[in-house]
């Protein structure tokens, strides 16, 4: 994980090399498959601010969507941030901590971008006190957009979350309805939901019109406080010679988004084979992209059936005649393939479409 960090003092600069041994993640959807495969480990990589301004530094962290941390007075950070901020569902995830590293405060992006998630592990990891502020959190709520974030799922009109909250704040229970399309009746019956959450078919939800939140592939026509959660349905498989740069690998996915063959914001995982858990453009890639990174040992890619680009250097390389289209399918649990191998410039890429979708509530 890629963390953008900045201190103005010695001490400072010794917590900042404390958090660099710890280890952080963000969860950015539930994924399972057949074929086996693993989230890739990633380690922390600090990126200083040197002797660049500091407002150069920031403009880059937002740029990407990354983690931001500041050792520091919170005030300092306030200012520093105020004139990038945008949206919540683009701003980077900014934590401040004290020098002494007391306290560890959420400051930006606290649900969609994970600072609630980063800031409780790593007040954790230091035995200090995480300073959430998040009325759902504070309460003990459901907290939608973090449902959102961790299964999957492309929140398509994120000013709805306030009514959501709203309601949950106020005592009532909000009313959930699933798309068969998404997950059939049964699997829907089977999920253990909040008891603030009250869970319904499709055909009660078509019938009483009172949902709360809809998770399906289509787009409702819904008044603007029905939240709408469409699952991501795009997994990338990959392949890059050894330490391509995230910038190199980057320009393939602006290729195919320029054609308009894959959609950002429809991407839901990044997949490919073990050897290439470490590498570090498509750890950045996964993080900017705010999705799982899962690789499959070259074996379990054997086992993924159908009809592949082979190549012969490859299966010498890592011991599997194909990597992108291989891994695009098994990380879509034998989904179907829908672009065949791409290669630009030492990079490959496959896009597979994940049929069924998993859901959880934690």
């Amino acid at each position: 994980m890629i963390l953008y960090m900045t201190w103005f003092s010695e001490r400072g600069r010794e917590l900042a090399a404390r958090i660099t041994e710890l280890s952080l993640s963000v969860s950015y959807g539930f994924w399972q498959s057949r074929y086996g495969g693993h989230p890739a480990v990633s380690k922390i990589q600090i990126r200083e601010r040197g002797n660049r301004s500091l407002p150069d530094f920031l403009e880059e962290a937002f740029a990407q969507q990354f983690p931001v941390i500041f050792i520091g007075a919170l005030g300092i950070a306030v200012r520093a941030i105020a004139p990038l901020i945008r949206h919540k569902t683009v701003d980077s995830p900014v934590l401040v901590l004290d020098e002494a590293g007391q306290f560890v405060i959420p400051v930006l992006s606290g649900h969609l971008g994970g600072a609630n998630e980063l800031a409780q592990q790593i007040a954790e990891s230091l035995h200090s006190a995480a300073v959430v502020t998040t009325a759902t959190d504070v309460n003990g709520l459901f907290a939608v957009d973090v449902f959102a974030r961790k299964n999957g799922l492309r929140v398509c009109n994120p000013e709805a979350i306030r009514h959501v909250s709203g309601k949950l704040l106020q005592g009532e229970i909000i009313v959930m309805a699933v798309d068969p399309a998404c997950m059939s009746p049964e699997e829907v019956a089977e999920l253990q939901s909040p008891k603030e959450v009250k869970l319904i078919s499709w055909n009660e939800a078509q019938a009483e019109h009172a949902v709360d939140v809809w998770i399906t592939k289509k787009e409702p026509q819904e008044d603007r406080k029905t939240l709408v959660l469409a699952p991501k349905t795009a997994v990338l498989g990959m392949g890059c010679r050894k330490n391509k740069s995230y910038n190199e690998i980057k320009q393939m996915i602006k290729t195919l988004v320029d054609s308009r063959k894959i959609d950002l914001d429809d991407i839901y995982a990044l997949a490919s084979v073990d050897v290439k858990e470490k590498e570090p453009g498509l750890q950045e890639l996964a993080q900017h992209l705010r999705v799982p990174f899962v690789v499959f040992s070259a074996g379990e890619l054997k086992k993924v059936p159908g009809d592949f680009t082979v190549s012969a250097f490859v299966a010498q390389t890592v011991g599997v005649d194909n990597v992108c289209e291989r891994a695009a399918v098994a990380a879509a649990d034998g989904g179907s393939l829908l672009i065949h191998k791409q290669a630009m410039d030492g990079v490959t890429i496959a896009v597979a479409k994940r049929e069924k979708i998993v859901l959880q509530f934690v």
